[in-house]
């Protein structure tokens, strides 16, 4: 009976130390982990390696991915479709892929390299440790005296950036294509289409620059005093056709183009259509234009025929 006690604690132990081998291997091979309320990056590579991998998932993969981290992320706080209410949708919005509100914490905070960032717009700023601990609005009230780290660049007239780096052509513009309205089973639909680039640069330099495409269906909402447009949930596929005519022609634009898989969507979703390649760019001109073009189709499921709505969206 004492041979199989000891061969039980034996077995247990081992057990137990096996379990925590394997804990600290899956924590060690993790590019990112929780510090407090945000997540902690040990260098620049590995926040832009974490963000290349979240760039592909769909919204629910994201979601369960910044569930498993334990953190509330900005994608779980942040509501940017009340901007969208409207029969003409402005120009002057900020969207955020939705790889990145999965990296930031609620308060738009991360840590890499041993530095607290926070996006506010189009900025990352450098906080110090007193002010890591502030909340956004005491943040936005004292944003004049924070150091700028790394932006999310706007494109200028003039070609140039606000940093007077060479403006990348394409850098986070946003173009919207809303299609004519709809009735389907009695509700007034129309679809909104965002083709979006995102360039982050951090300590001056280029970290990466990727195209979006996020698809909205919405429906027509009435009360007494107004018309909107809210968000619909209607079950969907979405297929693209997106090619760039110069890539054909055999011209180096070093830009992978991806279209979009036809599986069934329900809500806003953000699919990656184009990622700038950087390893191999020219160094006479690195910053080289996205020309992709083609026709984006919504089809609404469950019912008969299948309504469709398509759209031509072109970067240029």
């Amino acid at each position: 009976m004492k041979k199989l006690i000891a061969l039980f604690l034996v077995t247990a132990l081992f057990s137990c130390s096996s379990d925590e081998l394997v804990e600290n291997a899956s924590a060690k091979d993790q590019l990112s982990v929780l510090d407090g309320d945000m997540l902690s990056f040990k260098d620049e590579e590995s926040f832009v390696k974490e963000y290349d991998e979240l760039a592909s998932l769909n919204k629910n993969e994201l979601k369960d991915w910044v569930s498993a981290k334990k953190m509330t992320s900005l994608l779980n706080t942040l509501h940017d479709d009340t901007d969208m209410e409207e029969d003409v949708i402005p120009d002057s919005r900020i969207i955020y892929s939705d790889a990145l509100k999965s990296i930031l914490n609620a308060d738009s905070k991360v840590k890499v390299n041993g530095k607290v960032l926070w996006l506010n717009e189009r900025s990352f700023y450098l906080l110090s440790e007193v002010d890591s601990h502030k909340n956004t609005r005491e943040l936005i009230d004292n944003i004049g005296e924070l150091q700028v780290y790394g932006s999310l660049l706007n494109i200028s007239s003039s070609g140039k950036s606000s940093t007077s780096r060479t403006a990348f052509p394409n850098e986070n513009g946003i173009k919207t294509f809303v299609s004519d309205e709809i009735n389907v089973s009695g509700s007034r639909l129309r679809h909104v289409l965002d083709l979006y680039n995102e360039t982050i640069v951090l300590n001056d330099i280029v970290q990466s620059s990727k195209m979006y495409l996020r698809t909205t269906l919405q429906y027509r909402s009435c009360s007494t005093f107004r018309c909107t447009w809210k968000e619909a949930m209607n079950e969907r596929r979405l297929s693209s056709s997106l090619s760039c005519a110069s890539c054909e022609q055999g011209v180096a634009t070093f830009w992978y183009i991806y279209n979009v898989s036809p599986y069934v969507i329900t809500g806003t979703q953000t699919f990656l259509v184009g990622n700038w390649y950087m390893a191999n760019y020219v160094v006479a001109n690195p910053y080289v234009k996205y020309p992709a073009s083609g026709l984006v189709t919504c089809s609404i499921e469950g019912v008969v025929p299948t309504p469709q709505i398509s759209l031509n969206v072109s970067w240029y």
